[in-house]
């Protein structure tokens, strides 16, 4: 037996919300961080014949910015964008640098939250949602990189998700979104690599250390931050319950 492999025509155009980028600071975007990288190198301006290359180096700049998305759900990792559905939507292809993680999705058409059932709890009660009635969605489920919804929507409504990105920018080179203290620590890992690749060992084991220490105090600080939002408490499932009225 063969499984050939599927396509889909789930293509759902999001519109980012427009966004204040931090202060672009000393390393304004991605030229200025690789100038950041060749000043600890000391090997001269990096090209497209210099070892390592300005295009190795960027690449590693690109992973940097991407295993700091992964490592921690910091404030700053989170994208919010909105979509626009018409009449029997129910599947929606989610933006490609969604990266799995925490997800809340708002129909503000009709002024709700939409709550996500587990893929396997929402199957169980609608196997097929076309067999549901057109109306204003209330339950959705995350399936791989799609996003279900019941009801199908019944007219045009517009549909606003705020997700953690994955860092794999539409433009791979953009570091906007980053403060400028990770930018930094984003060239230490560059440099660590470039070291390696340099079979420099000892300098390339020194930038990566640093380079961890970095993640481990950034992780530690917006944990900070994250608590002293959530007014240094948990918040329980009668509160949770309790602001789910809907506005209106």
């Amino acid at each position: 037996m063969a499984i050939t492999d599927a396509t889909t025509s789930v293509n759902t155009s999001w519109t980012e919300h427009p966004t204040i980028s931090f202060i672009a600071g000393t390393l304004s975007d991605i030229s200025a961080m690789q100038t950041e990288v060749e000043s600890k190198l000391k090997r001269g301006t990096l090209s497209a014949t210099s070892s390592p290359t300005s295009t190795e180096v960027q690449r590693w700049l690109i992973r940097a910015k991407e295993e700091i998305m992964q490592v921690k759900s910091f404030t700053f990792a989170r994208r919010y964008a909105y979509a626009t559905l018409t009449a029997s939507d129910y599947r929606v292809s989610l933006p490609p640098d969604y990266n799995g993680g925490d997800i809340r999705i708002k129909d503000q058409t009709n002024d709700r939250t939409i709550t996500l059932w587990p893929a396997t709890l929402f199957d169980t009660k609608f196997p097929d949602p076309d067999e549901e009635s057109n109306n204003e969605p209330l339950v959705g489920c995350i399936k791989n990189m799609e996003l279900w919804l019941v009801p199908p929507v019944s007219g045009s409504t517009i549909i606003e998700i705020d997700y953690e990105r994955s860092g794999d920018d539409n433009t791979a080179t953009d570091m906007t979104f980053l403060p400028e203290i990770e930018r930094f620590r984003c060239c230490d890992y560059a440099i660590a690599e470039s070291f390696e690749s340099l079979h420099d060992f000892e300098k390339a084991t020194w930038f990566k250390s640093k380079w961890n220490d970095g993640l481990a105090r950034s992780s530690r600080a917006n944990a900070k931050r994250k608590w002293k939002e959530m007014g240094f408490r948990a918040v329980s499932v009668f509160e949770k319950g309790y602001i789910r009225g809907y506005q209106n």
